[in-house]
């Protein structure tokens, strides 16, 4: 997947394909552009950099990085390498890119997405742990990292992030979309028993009055809305709301 456009509240999840393909023409334009120039200072290097990027050419991209290109660079419209380079699957370059101690691993593209949540969605464990390790944020307000695991069905991602880095399991997007609801717009009937069994809240619902079983209706996979309807009267039984909680047992 290349970004997660939105419609709305609602993100759009689009082929990784799109963002190579874009990175390829780049570097077809920078070779006709540059092929009868010597190197031509700083510029030129972060064209090619960015041309470096369709191919993931590690080599390329760790001698720009030495010779003085920024790993916070910024492309235009794209915008900063780190988040392109997750965006692309150019994972070798992520490797480069946090060889040095100033690369913001926290960086946001123009849709308010961070190389973490890119990781997220590509089940891309590993690196995901090292972003973490290097200040890369779990939890933030709007759609996270879990959100992303759990619209693509990355299993041992929303094990990672739940149970290893204490990803917020019901974190609402800007209409109250939870990862749960997330994993049920896609069809993904796995993750999202995992993220019940983890203990997500099925009975939440968003803005627009929908819940994780409803997502499932519109789907027609009854099968599964009826299990999550069932979770989710289950659930209210024993947790109650977050207006009206079921008051704990007093202990004996």
């Amino acid at each position: 997947m290349s970004r997660c456009a939105r419609m709305g509240d609602r993100p759009v999840l689009l082929g990784a394909h799109r963002l190579r393909a874009f990175l390829r023409r780049l570097a077809l334009a920078l070779a006709l552009l540059t092929a009868p120039l010597a190197h031509a200072g700083p510029e030129q290097d972060q064209a090619e950099f960015f041309a470096a990027l369709a191919t993931d050419d590690i080599h390329t991209e760790r001698k720009l990085l030495v010779r003085g290109v920024s790993p916070n660079l910024h492309h235009p419209q794209q915008g900063p390498v780190i988040v392109m380079a997750a965006q692309a699957k150019a994972f070798g370059a992520i490797r480069a890119l946090l060889d040095s101690r100033i690369t913001e691993v926290t960086a946001v593209n123009p849709q308010g997405e961070t190389a973490l949540m890119y990781l997220a969605m590509f089940g891309e464990t590993e690196l995901a742990r090292a972003l973490i390790r290097r200040g890369a944020q779990v939890n933030q307000p709007g759609w996270t990292p879990l959100h992303y695991a759990a619209a693509t069905g990355q299993l041992g991602m929303i094990r990672f992030l739940v149970e290893d880095q204490h990803a917020y399991i019901d974190a609402p997007s800007a209409n109250g979309t939870t990862p749960l609801m997330m994993a049920a717009r896609e069809g993904q009937t796995r993750a999202a028993r995992l993220l019940v069994e983890l203990g997500a809240d099925p009975s939440l619902r968003n803005q627009a009055g929908l819940g994780a079983p409803e997502y499932f209706l519109r789907r027609d996979q009854a099968d599964e809305a009826r299990f999550l309807a069932e979770k989710a009267s289950a659930f209210l039984r024993r947790y109650g709301t977050q207006d009206a909680p079921v008051p704990a047992a007093p202990r004996p």
